[in-house]
């Protein structure tokens, strides 16, 4: 009987161990829920903000659908690639500035593949730059009731200012789900071919789950990994979101786990709407960044060479540290004056061991006496720093780095699956459908 009791023991410790361990490798917000009802089967810190990489995507496909649906874009239609889309870090299809490709290709490319560069093109040719898209996205937002949401570009790369939730993200995938049941098959779509190239669905939820049906997969230093995922069971459809995971293998598992375990919870008395969830203001917290624990091999902060600067520009304070200056630079950037501030953000590291000073720049002289009115009527620190100062400042800086040593790998959320040449006599493998679920 000892010996019984002492394995019964030791496989309690180990059960533990492994739940602690499981958790230890999601440092982000979570969220599982019914796309029809709202019904919140589980939730974690579902309302904090995050960044959320090219779960951004999500947002950037739902704009496009609208347009499909209201005639302004068509599947077939030809749409350019232009230098500014093809110069996209990855994931992206490496084709070339001047090509055209279909809507749907771009499509098949932005939500399988993750595309960068396919963000772009979508971007540009449903709103006439990425700029104006962006603004689109943030007005769609808004009808949403998405107060933690805010997007800067249409592919999801880092900027301090493009941030979402968990709950936010999840209300985006559950309106696809709804209004979109024609275009659900892009995202569990295997993989799409360029030229003689199979690009892989980065989402491996898709390769280990049965009744998975998507949806979006997002990785940047900043945000780790993370996943929005969906299942179909019985009739009944849910969607899950995965923020903050060590890897792309512990996002899709940690999904899988939530979606298998959820079907059991749903109908039960008590549970709560996703609506109820409340989102987190703009600068009450700044979002975790991830960098040290996902991308060891870089830097947690780099500094911005001052030969960058131009215009007139605020300084938010000096500080000993970079960590220090991004850490106050990321809660200024997210906060009601700076959201829509507009400009080009960094840390300047300052000559003769003075410190780091956390600044934004690129911005016009009356932009920057009304920001820094603002910010000092909120309690914080700012100073408006002159053009002729930012010129003196880039003038003393030291010569810049060589391009191939400014640039870092973010990685190309591919859950190690690569792109490949297709083996002879390959066929597409069909794709799977998504159904309404109730």
């Amino acid at each position: 009987m000892k010996g019984i009791w002492r394995i019964g023991l030791f496989l309690a410790i180990v059960v533990v161990m492994a739940a602690r361990a499981r958790a230890d490798d999601i440092s982000g917000p979570s969220l599982l829920f019914d796309p029809f009802s709202g019904e919140v089967i589980s939730q974690n810190r579902a309302g904090e903000p995050w960044y959320p990489a090219s779960l951004t995507k999500l947002m950037t496909s739902y704009v496009v659908f609208r347009k499909i649906r209201d005639g302004k874009l068509h599947l077939d239609q030809q749409v350019p690639i232009s230098e500014r889309a093809h110069l996209q870090p990855a994931s992206h299809t490496g084709l070339p500035a001047g090509k055209t490709v279909s809507v749907d290709f771009a499509l098949q490319a932005l939500l399988v593949y993750s595309a960068n560069d396919m963000a772009y093109v979508l971007a540009e040719a449903a709103s006439g730059s990425s700029e104006r898209f962006a603004d689109e996205m943030n007005d769609v937002a808004k009808t949403m009731d998405l107060q933690a949401t805010h997007f800067v570009n249409p592919n999801g790369l880092f900027d301090p200012r493009h941030i979402s939730s968990a709950r936010d993200l999840g209300v985006i995938a559950a309106l696809i789900v709804n209004q979109f049941p024609e275009h659900l098959h892009y995202f569990t779509q295997e993989a799409v071919m360029v030229g003689k190239r199979r690009l892989p669905n980065h989402n491996s939820l898709i390769r280990i789950m049965p009744e998975a049906v998507g949806m979006k997969t997002g990785f940047v230093c900043n945000s780790g990994y993370n996943l929005v995922g969906s299942a179909i069971r019985g009739g009944r459809q849910l969607v899950s979101v995965v923020l903050g995971a060590r890897s792309g293998n512990v996002r899709a598992k940690a999904s899988h786990e939530m979606l298998d375990s959820g079907f059991d919870e749903l109908g039960k008395s008590g549970h709560a709407k996703v609506g109820e969830i409340v989102d987190q203001s703009y600068g009450s917290i700044v979002p975790a960044d991830m960098t040290t624990t996902v991308c060891k091999k870089k830097a947690p902060v780099t500094p911005v060479n001052a030969h960058r600067m131009a215009g007139w520009g605020v300084s938010f304070g000096t500080f000993d540290t970079a960590m220090k200056a991004d850490m106050a630079l990321r809660g200024r950037l997210i906060s009601p004056a700076g959201i829509d501030a507009g400009g080009t953000a960094g840390i300047i590291k300052l000559e003769n061991k003075a410190g780091y000073s956390a600044m934004l720049w690129d911005l016009a002289q009356e932009k920057t006496s009304a920001l820094c009115a603002q910010y000092k009527a909120d309690g914080a620190t700012c100073d408006v720093m002159p053009d002729v100062l930012l010129l003196q400042m880039a003038a003393a800086a030291p010569p810049e780095a060589s391009a191939d040593a400014l640039a870092t790998d973010e990685g190309s959320d591919d859950d190690g699956v690569k792109s490949v040449l297709p083996p002879k006599n390959h066929k597409a493998p069909k794709a799977k459908y998504a159904t309404r679920g109730r």
